[in-house]
């Protein structure tokens, strides 16, 4: 089935793509693309659908940016560099990560596995190649506050805490934050809501971390955030903040 535009684009020039559970997007730009996150390996047919429905080809995505490299965010990663000479960005220190395959923290949802939710997600996981993600093993690293050169030109934010190497992208222009697992906007262990939270501890590798590093985002007034979990929500980074930290 082909996918319209209204379908995908949820601000200008941005697409969210992925499933119930997880999001990755596009950004267009003079008719270029760039990829942010990657979902699970099985996404990779869900981007050649939407490059057909939009008239796009492989060759028209200069750049794939990775928020952080847990296994729903680097699905498909090594193949779109493989097969598209994409090359693939990332903050130096999920790196490793990277190559590793993901590394995800299984002993979390171990011991979480006896929530529904939780149940359900991880099952998407295994049916979607989560549990076998290829190694990203060529990767370009992004430093704190520069400004790529690839559509969209999109600002990179460290924000560590879920990972160390956390990253969310920002466009000025278009006053949206793509910010990965920095915020969700659905409780992870419910699945339920639509207000910016943080990841549950036991996802994070410094929660405390995670709660001080998004005061780094609080000059950036309004803002559509796009999540790598949940719905888009619209509003004041200060309340999205707030909101975060009081949940």
């Amino acid at each position: 089935m082909a996918t319209s535009k209204a379908e995908t684009e949820i601000a200008e020039g941005v697409h969210r793509c992925g499933s119930t559970h997880v999001n990755w997007y596009l950004i267009e730009e003079d008719d270029a693309l760039t990829v942010v996150d990657t979902g699970f390996p099985t996404h990779w047919q869900q981007l050649f659908d939407w490059l057909a429905a939009m008239n796009y080809g492989l060759a028209d995505i200069e750049a794939c940016l990775l928020t952080h490299a847990h296994p729903d965010h680097i699905g498909f990663a090594e193949r779109l560099r493989e097969q598209g000479d994409v090359s693939v960005w990332l903050h130096p220190a999920g790196r490793q990560r990277a190559r590793d395959g993901g590394d995800p923290p299984l002993g979390g949802f171990a011991k979480n596995l006896w929530r529904p939710a939780i149940v359900r997600y991880f099952i998407e996981i295994v049916r979607s190649g989560g549990t076998s993600i290829p190694p990203v093993t060529v990767v370009e690293p992004v430093a704190d506050g520069s400004e790529l050169d690839v559509p969209g030109h999109p600002r990179a934010i460290h924000v560590p805490g879920h990972t160390d190497g956390e990253l969310a992208f920002y466009l000025p222009d278009r006053d949206v934050l793509l910010c990965g697992d920095v915020f969700a906007t659905v409780d992870f262990e419910t699945w339920r809501g639509n207000i910016p939270k943080l990841l549950p501890p036991w996802l994070n590798v410094d929660h405390e971390q995670a709660r001080e590093s998004i005061t780094r985002l609080d000059s950036l007034g309004e803002i559509v955030l796009l999540p790598g979990h949940g719905d888009p929500w619209t509003g004041d980074m200060t309340d999205a903040i707030e909101l975060a930290r009081r949940g």
